[in-house]
């Protein structure tokens, strides 16, 4: 196999994929076994010595004292060796991170490259393509009215664009002053879209406090009226099996059946049934 010296490589940072570049915890472990690892090979552009894949290998053989490398020479266009340095860490290595593949994606498109042309390069899905192209659209939109929301992520963006129009400039501006990680916006976005929010101050609490979240949901739950079918459903099922309880468990069934019939009461009265199930 061939060999390159990590002297002759030219790091160009434009062709990392990685947002924040070299990982230095990750150097530092690769740096610590390196010796004992038989590494793959790391991408080289032949014509241009440009490293393509393995920029935490070479970082950790130079911190290993290794400076002569396995490489595997690619030959292709100027044009090619970024969508190829992503291409190659889609494959393997630290995984890029979802902001990282829409990043790539975005450089892509701005590149003139092909909807079709990035989903059989890169393997990628059609529909994350769509998303970067939507949210690209949206942060056009938001720079022209000067919403702060321009510079969120693409993946925080791409969330926004599954609600409606109107939703877009206050829910990016409201990101952009909290801060809020793509996670938080995924959050909102689907509490929007499942009716548990109903105010302005609801979607800030959203956006803020995951609980709030889960409990609109456990509340939308109970006002449903499915559990009491579900109830319902295991007490056929417990007389279908014939099931009695023990003189151990008789107290505890008894302040069980006293509790259900008060609330019972209570629900009957709330409704205006005069009727009572108080017990005999």
């Amino acid at each position: 196999m061939d060999t390159v010296s990590v002297h002759d490589l030219i790091l160009d940072r434009a062709l990392n994929p990685r947002l924040h570049g070299v990982d230095q915890d990750v150097v530092e472990f690769y740096a610590a076994i390196f010796h004992e690892v038989l590494w793959p090979p790391i991408l080289v552009h032949r014509d241009s010595h440009k490293l393509l894949d393995g920029w935490h290998r070479v970082e950790a053989a130079k911190r290993a004292g290794v400076y002569t490398l396995p490489v595997q020479w690619v030959e292709a266009k100027e044009e090619e060796l970024f969508a190829l340095a992503v291409k190659s860490n889609l494959a393997h290595g630290v995984q890029l991170s979802r902001e990282e593949r829409f990043q790539a994606i975005a450089r892509l498109q701005r590149e003139s490259w092909t909807p079709e042309r990035i989903t059989a390069f890169l393997g990628c899905s059609p529909v994350m393509v769509k998303k970067t192209e939507k949210a690209e659209d949206l942060r056009v939109a938001l720079k022209v009215q000067r919403n702060p929301g321009a510079t969120l992520p693409i993946e925080s963006l791409a969330e926004l664009t599954r609600l409606p129009n109107e939703y877009h400039h206050e829910l990016a501006e409201l990101a952009s002053e909290l801060e809020a990680q793509p996670t938080d916006v995924r959050r909102t976005v689907k509490a929007i879209k499942k009716g548990l929010v109903e105010s302005s101050g609801d979607i800030r609490k959203a956006m803020t406090d995951a609980d709030f979240v889960k409990m609109r949901e456990k509340n939308l739950a109970l006002s449903g009226g499915d559990w009491l079918m579900t109830f319902a459903t295991m007490v056929d099922q417990l007389e279908a099996t014939n099931m009695t309880i023990t003189a151990v468990e008789q107290q505890a069934a008894e302040m069980l059946f006293r509790r259900i019939r008060a609330w019972a009461d209570r629900q009957l009265a709330t409704i205006g049934n005069e009727t009572s199930l108080t017990m005999m």
